[in-house]
């Protein structure tokens, strides 16, 4: 699995739009750094990511049969990986441009998932 850092070009939208955008750096950008180097424990967490289908495909997939345990499986995409003689690895020179729905609401339940 290697991932890659997001730009959010929704930011200049507004000052709260600018907030999230920022808030988006500090956890995906600066958060996954920290977790590639010095600590060497990144795990997948979301998009953007790329993935050896052929790997995966070979070791059973990524998909869980337990909705209720298994909630999120991009992290488990991760476990499986290291799991199975996999790597994940955050590399720093691509980019990825992304574009967020820039509501209040929108922006509220962002702030819900991550707290």
């Amino acid at each position: 699995i290697v991932g890659f850092r997001e730009h959010i070009f929704t930011g200049s939208v507004s000052s709260v739009a600018n907030y999230m955008a920022l808030q988006e750096l500090s956890f995906v950008t600066l958060g996954m750094r920290v977790l590639q180097t010095p600590l060497e424990c990144r795990q997948h967490y979301g998009h953007p990511d790329i993935f050896d289908k052929i790997f995966f495909m070979g070791r059973g997939g990524m998909s869980k049969a337990s909705k209720g345990i298994n909630l999120s499986e991009d992290i488990f995409a991760g476990y499986n990986s290291l799991a199975r003689g996999g790597r994940v690895k955050f590399a720093e020179y691509m980019q990825c441009g992304k574009g967020r729905d820039v509501g209040l609401m929108q922006i509220s339940k962002f702030e819900a998932k991550l707290a």
